[in-house]
């Protein structure tokens, strides 16, 4: 019987995971961020916005060209980029997996 329930136990958290926030263990996984303007070749300076719309997300953000993770920056508010860049991003939530990454590549003249 104890096994039985042991076992039991095990699949609801393999199945449900526990959902903390951001720790990729939830089901479903939150919106990707939307980075404006959208990728193209744009005078400098260039102002970047980003959002999310699952409230209370929270957007991190890269610009050194490295994959965004849970450590990196967190998304303040619109910044200027003076220079061509990637601008990548993923959001997380509680009860929420990692969002997909959001990119926007720059090219300034």
């Amino acid at each position: 019987m104890k096994t039985l329930l042991v076992v039991a136990v095990l699949l609801l958290v393999i199945n449900l995971g526990c959902g903390g926030y951001g720790s990729g263990m939830g089901m479903t996984a939150a919106p990707a961020p939307s980075i404006a303007p959208a990728s193209g070749t744009y005078s400098t300076p260039l102002t970047v916005s980003m959002s999310d719309s699952l409230q209370n997300a929270v957007i991190y953000v890269s610009l050194d060209g490295s994959t965004p993770s849970l450590s990196s920056p967190v998304y303040k508010g619109p910044f200027v980029i003076t220079q061509s860049a990637r601008v990548q991003a993923i959001a997380s939530a509680n009860g929420y997996n990692s969002s997909p990454v959001a990119v926007a590549d720059y090219t300034l003249q």
